[in-house]
């Protein structure tokens, strides 16, 4: 065998044993929330999407805030080829029970709105023992806003919930609410009498 070949032949599977060193480590990483180290970053022109550039790998992460908030933050995250293409579902929905009542969120905007406030919170494992006012299920996961103690809780732990995000939670209850209550008054006759239910905004 000449020695080009051979030099070639090295470098190949040099190359080779690197990748599968690196893709296992990052795979592990990324399973367990952490930010690959073995790739090189790049980010989408709108700062949603993050892209982890691996040796013959890649991992694309979804951000709920900005790219430069901690990687554990993120809001769905892929590792595969470099030829993986990964994209969150667009039609997607939250849903929030507040007083009695169930609230489907559909327009995108306050979708996002809500995200962030859940995905970027900090969580520990301080829960307090106030009372639940609000049950949001996002992405097949639950939270549930303790309005007493500020309190954001997922599973077996809390983040706080500052009052502004509480209250911007609350305004977009209220809005639907009010919209809906409004579609109903407009179909109906004159001379009907409609009583709409009042929601405390706190």
């Amino acid at each position: 065998m000449k020695k080009g070949v051979k030099i070639v032949l090295v470098i190949v599977v040099s190359l080779l044993l690197l990748a599968i060193i690196f893709f296992t480590v990052d795979y592990f990483r990324v399973k367990k929330q952490e930010k690959p180290i073995f790739c090189v970053k790049t980010i989408s022109y709108d700062g949603s999407k993050v892209t982890y550039w691996g040796l013959g790998y890649k991992v694309i992460r979804y951000v709920g805030v900005s790219p430069d908030e901690p990687y554990e933050r993120n809001i769905g995250t892929k590792i595969g080829n470099w030829f993986m293409k990964y994209e969150l579902p667009k039609n997607y929905n939250i849903k929030i029970e507040y007083k009695g009542k169930t609230i489907t969120i559909t327009d995108e905007k306050d979708i996002e709105t809500i995200k962030n406030i859940l995905v970027k919170s900090e969580y520990t494992n301080d829960i307090c023992s106030g009372m639940i006012t609000h049950k949001i299920v996002l992405n097949n996961e639950t939270y549930y806003i303790k309005g007493s103690c500020k309190e954001i809780q997922k599973e077996s732990k809390q983040a706080m919930i500052t009052d502004e995000d509480l209250n911007t939670i609350n305004n977009i209850i209220f809005n639907i609410l009010k919209n809906k209550s409004n579609n109903i008054t407009n179909t109906l006759p004159d001379n009907d009498i409609v009583i709409n239910e009042t929601i405390g905004i706190q």
